[in-house]
C-alpha cells in the first residue's frame, strides 16, 4: 500500500476519531473512575475497531447497507446498551452517594476511595469492546472510507487491516490523551461529592446518548 494513501487515510481518520460520540463519553465515563479503567476501556474498542474493519475487508460490512433491518437491529442494541450503562451507573451513583454521607468514616465494599463505583478491568475492557462492536456506523464508516485508499489488485483484507491499524492507532492515542486529562481531573477533584457529581454528568451522558442512538434508529429507518 502506498505511504500516500496510509497518510491520506490517516489523516481522516484523525478528523473522525476528534469527533465525539458514544466510544468518547464511554471512555471518559471509565477514565474517571480509574485512569487504568480508561486505558482498558480504549483497548477493548481498538479490539472491536479490528473486527470492523475485517468485517468491512471481507465484505461483510456490505450487508449493513444492503439490508438496512440489520443496521437498525444494531442500532438498537447499542443505544439500550448504552441505556444500561448510564442509567444504571447514574442509579448507581445516588446510591453511592447516600451510603457516602452514612458512612463518613468507614470504607463501603462497593465504593473506592474517591466514593465512586469500583470497576474491574475485564469490564472496563468488555464495555469498551462492546460500544465500538455495537456501533454500525464504524461498519459504514470503514465500508465508505477504504475502496477510495486501497489499490487496485490489492488483497482486500490486508488492506483493510492495515487501514483499521491505522484508524485503531489514532483513535487509542486520542483516548490515551482523554484518560491522562481525566486523570489529571480525579487529581484536582478529590472530594467524594465532587467525584459522585462528576460520575453523574458521565452516566447522564451516556444516557442521552444511548437515547440518541435510539431515536436515530427509528428516525433514519
Amino acid at each position: 500500500m502506498p505511504f500516500s494513501a496510509l497518510l491520506g487515510f490517516a489523516g481522516l481518520s484523525l478528523v473522525i476519531v476528534l469527533a465525539p460520540g458514544p466510544d468518547t463519553f464511554l471512555l471518559l465515563r471509565y477514565a474517571l473512575n480509574r485512569p487504568r479503567n480508561g486505558v482498558a476501556a480504549a483497548l477493548g474498542m481498538m479490539v472491536s475497531i479490528m473486527l470492523w474493519a475485517a468485517l468491512a475487508g471481507l465484505g461483510v460490512a456490505a450487508l449493513l447497507q444492503t439490508y438496512p433491518a440489520i443496521h437498525q437491529g444494531i442500532a438498537v442494541v447499542g443505544g439500550l446498551y448504552l441505556l444500561y450503562l448510564g442509567l444504571g451507573s447514574f442509579v448507581k451513583a445516588r446510591f453511592l452517594a447516600g451510603a457516602t454521607a452514612a458512612t463518613a468514616r468507614t470504607t463501603s465494599r462497593s465504593i473506592t476511595a474517591a466514593g465512586t463505583t469500583e470497576f474491574t478491568l475485564m469490564q472496563s475492557v468488555r464495555a469498551g469492546a462492546l460500544s465500538s462492536a455495537l456501533n454500525p456506523k464504524l461498519g459504514l464508516l470503514f465500508l465508505a472510507l477504504m475502496p477510495p485508499f486501497i489499490p487496485a489488485g490489492s488483497n482486500m483484507l490486508v488492506s483493510a487491516l492495515t487501514l483499521g491499524a491505522v484508524f485503531a492507532v489514532i483513535g487509542f492515542a486520542y483516548f490515551m490523551v482523554l484518560t491522562f486529562i481525566a486523570a489529571r481531573a480525579m487529581a484536582w477533584f478529590k472530594s467524594p461529592a465532587v467525584s459522585i457529581w462528576l460520575e453523574r454528568v458521565s452516566s447522564a451522558a451516556l444516557a442521552v446518548m444511548g437515547a440518541v442512538v435510539l431515536v436515530g434508529a427509528f428516525v433514519s429507518h
